[in-house]
């Protein structure tokens, strides 16, 4: 294992992770990059950012799990269950899909579906709104029930093959496709990245037969930091929800998508060092954004009507 991980691996984990809290995703699109920077291969790398978020993200999902609400026709029986099905029937095939197409073809095909995919995402993000505060969610009928599930087949098979995690697709989905209010999707997300990554990472961690110590080891060191970063990343969704900007926790989830597209884009034109540089220096900076916009939506709440 690169000794660098030891010093730089909780720290990464805690930058990445905060943003993970704060928008329920995961932190593929940093922790990957900084890995590749240490000399780790490709698909490693992907492996150690889905794992790396099981520990990180559990003990917040236990605690926030029954807010989101299981009895019949809440979003939790309704909407989360169809979707974890689905998503775990099918992350399980994403680490074989994903290292086929990376022998035949190299990582240009996985790269191009990454860019039409976040592409969309943030267009979407940017031009649409969330429901919030006094807002309700439409009932779910079976139907929809039956197309989450459809959807939850994709969102694993997408989260395990390019390592993005499912919260990427989920977030925009129930927002925009289920008219979820902003107060469910952030539990519902944060539950759905745990349960995509558990089963996505696992394909990873038991490579060749056996179990990858390294791969381990390094998705716990990164972990240490997460398991501080992404439950403060959580705080201060729930703050500046609380202070009336609902609006502006779900648009300003395109810079992630942005972030990550610039990414893909720098490595597909040969510029993997300088696309590093650049992941690391947004990470820090959203960091830093997310505290100081809490701070001010403390100083400056709106009144809310509920």
């Amino acid at each position: 294992m690169n000794t660098l991980l030891f010093g730089v691996g909780p720290l990464l984990g805690f930058v990445g992770m905060l943003s993970g809290g704060y928008w329920g995703v995961g932190c593929g699109w940093i922790v990957v990059p900084v890995l590749l920077i240490l000399g780790f291969e490709p698909l490693d790398a992907v492996g150690i950012g889905l794992l790396q978020m099981v520990p990180s993200t559990l003990l917040t999902v236990m605690r926030q799990a029954p807010e989101i609400g299981w009895k019949p026709g809440e979003p939790g029986r309704s909407l989360a269950i169809p979707v974890g099905v689905g998503a775990l029937l099918t992350s399980l095939c994403g680490k074989s899909i994903n290292r086929r197409l990376f022998d035949l073809c190299g990582p240009a095909p996985l790269q191009w579906m990454l860019i039409g995919l976040i592409t969309f995402i943030a267009v979407q993000t940017l031009c649409s709104r969330t429901r919030c505060y006094n807002d309700t969610m439409p009932p779910v009928t079976p139907l929809r029930s039956r197309i989450a599930f459809a959807t939850g087949l994709v969102t694993g098979l997408v989260s395990s093959l390019l390592g993005v995690g499912g919260g990427l697709l989920i977030r925009p989905l129930l927002t925009s496709g289920f008219q979820v209010p902003e107060y469910y999707t952030s539990r519902i997300v944060r539950l759905l990245v745990l349960v995509t990554t558990v089963t996505g990472g696992v394909t990873y961690l038991l490579s060749a037969g056996g179990f990858n110590w390294q791969m381990f080891g390094a998705a716990m060191l990164i972990a240490v930091g997460g398991i501080v970063g992404f439950p403060l990343g959580a705080r201060l969704h729930r703050i500046v929800y609380d202070n009336g900007y609902a609006q502006h926790i779900h648009k300003s989830f395109a810079v992630v998508a942005v972030a990550l597209l610039t990414s893909t884009l720098c490595s597909i034109f040969g510029l993997q060092a300088q696309s590093r540089i650049i992941m690391i220096a947004i990470a820090v900076l959203l960091m830093v954004y997310l505290a100081l916009f809490t701070l001010y939506t403390r100083k400056h709440p709106r009144r809310i009507v509920r």
